[in-house]
Parts: C-alpha cells; sequence; structure tokens
C-alpha cells in the first residue's frame, strides 16, 4: 500500500496567513505614507538650500548686477504673487527693477513644489510670509539690507517645518528650533503652517 503525502496549505493556513499579512499592511501603509512625505520635505529643503547658495555665488559673479528670485509659473517671467509654490526662478536683474525683462538672463527655473508642500518667503519686519521676489547684492546678501525667512510647511504642520534664514550679510542657514521646540523666522516667530 503506497500512503499518498499531501502537500499544500489547507484553507485554514491560507485564512491565518491572510489576516496575518493584512495585520501588517495596515500598519506598514500608513508608515510609509509618512516617510514618503518625509522625504519629499527633505529633498525640496535641500533643493531650496542649494539654490539659495547658487543665486549668492552668482551675485558675486558680477558684483554690478543684481540677482533675482521671484515666483514663477512658466521659467521666464516673475507672477508678482508670494505663491511660491507655483515654481520660482533665480535670474539676472541688471537694471535692477525686481523682474526678468528682455535681455536679463534666467539662470535657474524651479519647477512647482511637490502636492502637499507648501513654501513662502518673507522678508524685512513683515509679520506674513507674503514676499513675492527677492533681490541679491553683488555679496549674496538680500539687496534691501533685510534679512529673509524661506518656509517650507508639509501635511505635519509647524512641528516638521523647515527653514532657511539668508542673513543681512548673506550667510545662508537653517531655521533653528527654540527652548520649545518650534522652528523660528528671523524675528525670532514661531512658523506656522
Amino acid at each position: 500500500m503506497r500512503v499518498r503525502i499531501s502537500s499544500g496549505f489547507t484553507l485554514i493556513e491560507l485564512m491565518v496567513t491572510l489576516a496575518v499579512v493584512g495585520i501588517v499592511a495596515t500598519i506598514a501603509v500608513p508608515a510609509m505614507s509618512d516617510m514618503v512625505t518625509r522625504s519629499r520635505t527633505t529633498a525640496a529643503f535641500n533643493e531650496l538650500q542649494g539654490l539659495v547658495g547658487y543665486a549668492r555665488s552668482e551675485s558675486a559673479k558680477s558684483p554690478g548686477e543684481p540677482v533675482l528670485l521671484c515666483s514663477s509659473n512658466n521659467g521666464t517671467s516673475c507672477t508678482g504673487q508670494a505663491d511660491w509654490n507655483v515654481g520660482w526662478l533665480v535670474a539676472r536683474d541688471v537694471n535692477g527693477n525686481g523682474s526678468v525683462d528682455s535681455g536679463e538672463a534666467v539662470l535657474k527655473v524651479v519647477g512647482a513644489m511637490p502636492a502637499g508642500i507648501n513654501l513662502k518667503v518673507k522678508a524685512g519686519a513683515s509679520t506674513n510670509f507674503n514676499t513675492a521676489s527677492i533681490s541679491l547684492a553683488r555679496n549674496g546678501a538680500p539687496a534691501a539690507g533685510n534679512q529673509i525667512t524661506f518656509k517650507l510647511c508639509d501635511a505635519f504642520g509647524a512641528s516638521e517645518a523647515r527653514g532657511v534664514i539668508l542673513s543681512v550679510s548673506g550667510q545662508a542657514r537653517a531655521a533653528a528650533r527654540d527652548n520649545n521646540g518650534n522652528r523660528e523666522d528671523h524675528n525670532n516667530v514661531d512658523f506656522q503652517c
């Protein structure tokens, strides 16, 4: 008599396996979503820091020509709006009028911010992040002599917001946290998202 050994899964083993997979997926999917959001924000922040540094170096190359940073939805001109989420550009502003005119070189173009990430800019003593454009003088410093804060917010809100602060001397630094753990702009005001 031959004994037949059957291999495979029983219905109960299959049901238990599917239940375990379902529980693991329920736990992992939200964590993965948070990780993706944080990764996108980090990438946007790194790009912002790099482009601010690039604009500073370009302003030092041609001392007589300010460098303009402004919101732009087409990569060729400034929108004149404080919505930097649509994209922005770095350009030479030979005549210093705060806009990209014929013959002025566009140096870099940044596309729209990833979904869920907001970029706002604040200059000087303003209480709002409503700056549409900034100019950098020959040494990389803000042409108007005001400090500038670039603020990035995502779905995690103010607790996880990031920022780049450009001092009156042109030094760029990451926005620091205060004793309460809140990031602050150049006027020592907590970020709000």
